[in-house]
């Protein structure tokens, strides 16, 4: 009884030490002086030219209730991949293709891909 009150006191201790926030003012020496800024300097060289549109992410989704593909395109390839409902498993066929099985069949689950360009 004792070791268990002894082992909740120390952690609520803890928790209470980690909750608090020290706060500390910066003396004058770590602001730095607060004089006016110097002369604007030119840009620099341009950098490489990225994909077209940047890098986009793009969510495939769609309703299970029995074994089910689903797929990212040609171009594309799969960064997750989660089931929401019932669960299930995802078996990867390759890099833009996955089977969903889900525990219970006729129960509806909604399968997410995440999926980027090559």
């Amino acid at each position: 009884m004792w070791i268990v009150l002894v082992r909740l006191f120390t952690i609520l201790f803890v928790l209470t030490l980690a909750a608090c926030e020290r706060k500390e003012v910066a003396s004058q020496e770590e602001k730095g002086s607060e004089e006016p800024p110097g002369p604007a300097r030119s840009p620099g060289l341009p950098g490489p030219a990225g994909s077209p549109g940047g890098t986009a992410i793009r969510f495939v989704d769609g309703e299970c209730r029995q074994i089910c593909t689903v797929a990212c395109e040609a171009n594309e390839r799969i960064l997750n991949a989660f089931a929401l409902g019932p669960s299930g498993s995802f078996v990867f066929e390759d890099e833009n293709r996955a089977t969903f099985r889900p525990q219970r069949q006729g129960a509806p689950v909604r399968v997410v891909l995440a999926c980027a360009h090559k």
